[in-house]
C-alpha cells in the first residue's frame, strides 16, 4: 500500500507561512488586548488560559486520512515550521498521539513564560496591525504576540515567543532590559527559508546590522533551550 502527502489550501498557509518578529521603541498599535493577568507592575499572559487554547488548536492540526481517485492513501496535514518532511511512521505517530504530539512545544511556552515573569518582562496577546506575528519593545519591556498566532497551533507559537525573548536577551547583552536589542555575536544561520523570512517587507527600512539582529533571533528561536539560556545568561 502506498502512502503520499498532500496538502489542502488551510494547509498551504502553514507552508508559506513567514515568521515575521521584530522589535521597537515604541508601543505598536493594537486595537484589543486579551488573555492578560495583571498584577502590579507586571502584564503577563495567562499561561493556564493560552495552554488550554493552544491544545484547542492543535487539535486541529492532526493529519486527516483521505483517498486518492485511484483508491490510494494519503495525509492531509500542515507543514510545521522547522520540520523536516515527515516519514509515514512520523505522521502515523502524530495521528495516534493527537494534540499530545505538540505536549513538549506547550511545556516549553509554559517555562519560557515563567522565566519572562521572573525577569519582569511583560508579555501581551494583542492584534498586530503590521503584519508582525511578534514584536519586542524595550521601552515598554513587553512582548506582544499577535492573537492569530494561537490559531497557528503550539509549534508556531513556541517559535515566535522564543524569537522575541531572544531579542529581550540582546537587549540586555546591549546594557538593559530596555536598551536597544544589540547583536550577541552568535554563529549565524544562512539558508534560504531564513532570507525568505528576512525578505519581508517589513524589514525594507531596516539597517544591516538591525537585520544581523532578526538573523540572529531567527537562528536560534528554534534551537530547544537556546531562549531561556540567553535570558538566564544576559538578563538574570
Amino acid at each position: 500500500m502506498r502512502y503520499k502527502k498532500s496538502t489542502t489550501i488551510f494547509s498551504l498557509i502553514f507552508f508559506i507561512l513567514l515568521l515575521i518578529c521584530s522589535y521597537r521603541l515604541s508601543t505598536p498599535k493594537v486595537v484589543k488586548k486579551n488573555k492578560i493577568f495583571s498584577t502590579e507592575s507586571l502584564n503577563t499572559i495567562n499561561i493556564k488560559n493560552l495552554l488550554n487554547d493552544l491544545l484547542d488548536e492543535d487539535k486541529k492540526l492532526i493529519p486527516v486520512k483521505k483517498l486518492s481517485k485511484e483508491g490510494q492513501p494519503y495525509y492531509i496535514f500542515p507543514k510545521l515550521i522547522g520540520e523536516k518532511n515527515l516519514t509515514l511512521f512520523e505522521i502515523e505517530n502524530w495521528v495516534n498521539k493527537g494534540s499530545e504530539f505538540f505536549k513538549e512545544d506547550r511545556k516549553k511556552i509554559k517555562s519560557i513564560l515563567i522565566t519572562l515573569n521572573k525577569l519582569e518582562i511583560n508579555s501581551e496577546i494583542i492584534k498586530i496591525h503590521n503584519g508582525a506575528l511578534g514584536l519586542w519593545v524595550p521601552s515598554e519591556k513587553t512582548i506582544f504576540i499577535d492573537e492569530k498566532v494561537i490559531k497557528m497551533g503550539s509549534r508556531i507559537f513556541l517559535d515566535v515567543l522564543s524569537h522575541e525573548s531572544i531579542h529581550v536577551a540582546q537587549s540586555c547583552f546591549a546594557g538593559s532590559k530596555e536598551s536597544y536589542p544589540k547583536r550577541i555575536g552568535l554563529p549565524l544561520e544562512f539558508s534560504k527559508k531564513l532570507e525568505l523570512n528576512l525578505s519581508h517587507k517589513l524589514y525594507n527600512s531596516n539597517s544591516k546590522e538591525e537585520i544581523f539582529i532578526e538573523r540572529e533571533a531567527f537562528s536560534y528561536s528554534k534551537v530547544e533551550g537556546s531562549a531561556i539560556k540567553l535570558l538566564d545568561k544576559f538578563c538574570s
